[in-house]
């Protein structure tokens, strides 16, 4: 009978399947040296076992051998010509050894097999960036990002590749991406922020003397202790949709994103907690609030995700992007946002006709379904819809595209420090409720 238990027992395999079981097992827990036993003795028994040459060629590759592992693969194909991990291991010891052109046709027969393959796309990407074909690579990056969307190693590849292509703020969202999902990447960001600087001296000088400002106003302001107005940014009801990437990656992808939408059902959404009607009702679907996310929100939309954690859009305390949907009849009294730091973008998905808009400051616009509207937020504002219909719009707030990365990277450090200070304060004043009640017993 084969031993195809405990992946960990000394009997010896009857059959090259059991060996070839037994050590991917023992690989999958990075015991190398058995597995690598195990793998030899499935070979043993048939020497033209797919697997066993695939997973053996695997682990010459984390061997450092990539000579070694271009051979067992390659026999790996002849037997199975069909698997698509095979060829994209191949593709990755030919990466190694600097093959590139072959390289990059592994990885292409692996997504032919299996079109949504993470990791085929990921190592596609550096092939077609190893190339110089960059935008190639960008579009693989981004592909495998769709499938794998926490990956460290992918955000600083897909970061690398935007910087080549001069597209510096991208590329900075993608390295602070990075850092959020592993925080000892940080000198991946600084490195970064410290390349924009050499490439673009006079807009990085800006920004610090910007910033440099505002740290001087928390020395002598005693009027706003929020600081929310931030020294030197454009100012302007409206603003040119071309100035955010986000923006117009948002009316790319329309279709997908007003699909997503109007499959949420109406009990998922809920009241928007600010409470700045003067009448009607005013329902959100929020995918980040003040620096939380949602996760099952955002799972509900993967599109518009995507897009909100591709770009420079706020996701501190001092931004919110959720869907809004404004009942008949809503009129939302004029307010002020908290800082021009930000500017709030408005994509129109469901726009009824008649008596529908938006006013920042004297300036009022209509809605159009597909197409954005950008607007500073910081200045009065007001919105309503006097129809019959409801009106529905996908709300981001992006960084104010005159912020260079450094400023971004700092105002975020500043909002995160800001958040736990706030949440920390709440959590002594709730922890303390009881002391302090008998302390005042004491006094009274």
């Amino acid at each position: 009978m084969d031993n195809i238990g405990d992946p960990t027992s000394a009997v010896t395999p009857t059959s090259a399947d059991a060996a070839f079981e037994q050590a991917m097992a023992l690989h999958g827990e990075n015991r190398l040296d058995e597995a690598e036993r195990l793998y030899q003795a499935a070979l043993s028994l048939d020497p033209g076992h797919a697997g066993a040459l695939c997973y053996l060629g695997l682990l010459r590759l984390q061997q450092d051998r990539p000579e070694d592992s271009v051979t067992l693969l390659q026999q790996a194909i002849e037997r199975d010509a069909g698997a698509a991990e095979a060829h994209h291991h191949l593709g990755v010891a030919l990466e190694r050894l600097g093959v590139y052109g072959q390289a990059l046709a592994c990885q292409d027969t692996a997504l032919a097999l299996i079109p949504d393959y993470g990791d085929a796309l990921h190592h596609r990407g550096q092939a077609l960036h190893a190339l110089g074909r960059v935008p190639e690579a960008i579009a693989s990056y981004e592909a495998a990002l769709a499938q794998s969307p926490d990956d460290p190693q992918l955000e600083l590849a897909l970061a690398a590749a935007l910087e080549a292509s001069g597209r510096d703020e991208e590329a900075f969202v993608h390295c602070r991406n990075a850092v959020g999902f592993d925080p000892a990447l940080t000198d991946q960001l600084s490195q970064a922020l410290g390349r924009f600087g050499q490439r673009q001296p006079a807009k990085a000088q800006a920004g610090m003397q910007r910033l440099n400002r505002y740290i001087g106003t928390f020395l002598t302001n005693q009027a706003n202790a929020r600081m929310g107005v931030y020294p030197g940014l454009a100012s302007a009801p409206y603003h040119d949709v071309a100035r955010l990437p986000g923006a117009l990656a948002l009316e790319r992808n329309y279709a997908a994103i007003k699909a997503e939408i109007e499959a949420l059902a109406a009990t998922e959404f809920q009241a928007e907690a600010e409470n700045l009607m003067e009448r009607g009702a005013w329902d959100v679907f929020l995918f980040y609030e003040r620096s939380r996310k949602n996760e099952e929100n955002c799972e509900r939309c993967p599109t518009i995700t995507r897009i909100i954690e591709a770009n420079n859009t706020v996701r501190t305390q001092a931004g919110l992007l959720y869907v809004s949907k404004l009942s008949p009849g809503t009129h939302i009294r004029p307010h002020l946002g908290p800082t021009n730091q930000r500017l709030r973008c408005h994509l129109g998905i469901r726009i009824p006709e008649g008596d529908c808009g938006l006013r920042v400051g004297s300036e009022t616009r209509k809605w159009q379904e597909g197409s954005c509207i950008v607007f500073d937020d910081s200045l009065e504002h007001e919105a309503w819809n006097h129809t019959d219909e409801p009106r529905i719009v996908l709300i981001i707030d992006f960084w104010h595209p005159d912020l260079t990365p450094a400023e971004i990277a700092y105002l975020e450090g500043l909002h995160r420090f800001a958040s736990f200070q706030a949440v920390s304060l709440n959590r002594y004043w709730t922890a303390n409720a009881e002391s302090r009640s008998q302390a005042r017993k004491h006094y009274d």
